[in-house]
């Protein structure tokens, strides 16, 4: 599949992808062609919830190792920035989802602006969440299973998931 992934996810011209690594794009593509629609939806939650001036990072993990990644910057207009994966960082992400999701956020914290979202799940919970209805209801799922990070959780997030 040859989709640009910045249109993909209707983030608009002003983003640019930044550090994204082949392997991870295609694997985020691959999640987004699944689940028709998603990159819409995608789009419209980082407008929701990502503040102006800061960042969020998705982790979606496959046998404990980061499989796909992206990294979404919202500069101080609202507009998304930079946008990239955690695929070079990869290696250095490891000892389980806690560790790797607190790593992968102190990166971004790091590297792009500070991080207000931090989403980590596992590959099956993320295929369900990006075609499900009800998206709360997925991340409950995960939650419960002991297959997602959510953190740091901005406050419209929170309000959103209560």
């Amino acid at each position: 599949m040859d989709v640009n992934l910045v249109q993909a996810l209707a983030l608009g011209s002003e983003a640019a992808l930044s550090g994204i690594g082949q392997v991870q794009r295609a694997r985020l593509e691959e999640l987004l062609a699944h689940a028709g629609g998603a990159a819409d939806e995608v789009a419209r939650a980082i407008r929701a919830f990502v503040p102006e001036g800061s960042s969020a990072v998705v982790g979606v993990f496959a046998d404990n190792d980061i499989w796909a990644s992206l990294i979404v910057a919202v500069d101080n207009s609202g507009a998304p920035a930079p946008v990239g994966t955690l695929e070079g960082f990869a290696s250095e992400l490891r000892g389980g989802m806690a560790k790797a999701a607190a790593d992968a956020v102190r990166r971004v914290d790091a590297d792009f602006r500070p991080c207000a979202l931090g989403l980590f799940l596992d590959k099956p919970h993320a295929e369900t969440l990006l075609s499900a209805s009800d998206k709360a209801a997925v991340i409950r799922a995960a939650s419960m299973a002991g297959k997602l990070i959510l953190s740091p959780v901005p406050p419209a997030l929170a309000v959103a998931l209560a």
